[in-house]
C-alpha cells in the first residue's frame, strides 16, 4: 500500500501549490517536476480516483486475464489498486503518460507489461502511430485525466478505439468540469452515435482531507466515476 508521508498543513503550502496551472502545451514538463512526491501529495489530501477506477473495473468483470490500457497512468496507482483489490498475481496492463518522470516511477513498480510516452487527445496520432493498441483491451482506465489543462473530449475516441467490442471505459472527472470542458457533451455524442453505451456513474468527494487546510487546488470537491461499454 502507498504510505502517506506528508501532512496537509500550512508549512507544506509550497509543495501543494505547485500542483496547478496545467496546460496541454506544458503538461509533460509539469509532471516531470511533480513526480518527485506525487503520490505523497495526492494521497495525503485524499484522492480516491485511482481506487474508484480499479473498483469499477473489478465490478465489471476484471480478472488477471483481462487486458488493461491505463491512460494518463502517472505513477501506476490504478494498477496498484487493481492488483491489490482483485487479488490477481499480475495485471496485463499497458500504461500511457505524457511525462517521462511519472513513467519512470511507474516502471520501477514492475506492474506494467509496457509503458509508452506520448500525449493523448490526438486520435490521428493514436490510430496511426499506435495502431497495435486498437481493439485490444477489455478495460481502458483514466484516473484524473479528465481535468482542466489535461484532456479534451477527443480522448474518448482513443478509448473507444483501444477497446474490444464489449470492453469498458472507466474514468473520473470533477463534476464542475463536465459542462465547461465539454466532457458530458462528448460522452453523450458517442452514445447517440452508437459507439458506446452508458453503464454507470457514481459520485464521490475528493481532497476531503484538505477540508481544514485548503492549499492551492486541493480543497474538497465532488467528482464522478463513469463506466461506458463499447458497442
Amino acid at each position: 500500500k502507498i504510505l502517506v508521508l506528508m501532512e496537509v498543513k500550512e508549512e507544506n503550502k509550497e509543495e501543494y501549490e505547485i500542483h496547478g496551472d496545467f496546460s496541454q502545451d506544458t503538461i509533460s514538463a509539469k509532471y516531470d517536476e511533480l513526480c518527485r512526491n506525487y503520490e505523497e501529495v495526492y494521497n495525503s489530501v485524499g484522492w480516491p480516483d485511482p481506487v474508484q477506477c480499479a473498483e469499477k473495473a473489478i465490478e465489471n468483470g476484471f480478472t488477471g486475464e483481462s487486458h488493461v490500457l491505463d491512460m494518463g497512468c502517472g505513477t501506476g496507482l490504478v494498477v496498484d489498486y487493481l492488483k491489490e483489490k482483485s487479488g490477481a498475481e499480475t495485471v496485463n496492463a499497458i500504461g500511457i503518460d505524457a511525462s517521462e518522470g511519472m513513467l519512470k516511477k511507474a516502471k520501477a513498480k514492475g506492474l506494467y507489461s509496457e509503458i509508452r510516452n506520448f500525449l493523448l487527445c490526438n486520435p490521428e496520432n493514436f490510430n496511426t502511430n499506435h495502431s497495435d493498441l486498437l481493439g485490444k483491451f477489455d478495460f481502458v482506465t483514466a484516473s484524473g485525466l479528465l481535468a482542466e489543462g489535461h484532456a479534451t473530449p477527443d480522448v474518448f475516441d482513443e478509448m473507444i478505439g483501444a477497446l474490444k467490442v464489449g470492453g469498458y471505459a472507466i474514468f473520473t472527472s470533477r463534476i464542475e468540469y463536465l459542462e465547461p470542458l465539454n466532457y458530458q457533451k462528448g460522452m453523450d455524442e458517442r452514445v447517440e452515435s452508437g459507439e458506446w453505451e452508458f453503464v454507470k456513474k457514481e459520485e464521490y468527494e475528493k481532497y476531503s482531507k484538505a477540508k481544514d487546510c485548503p492549499l492551492g487546488r486541493f480543497k474538497p470537491v465532488m467528482s464522478e466515476v463513469f463506466v461506458f461499454r463499447k458497442l
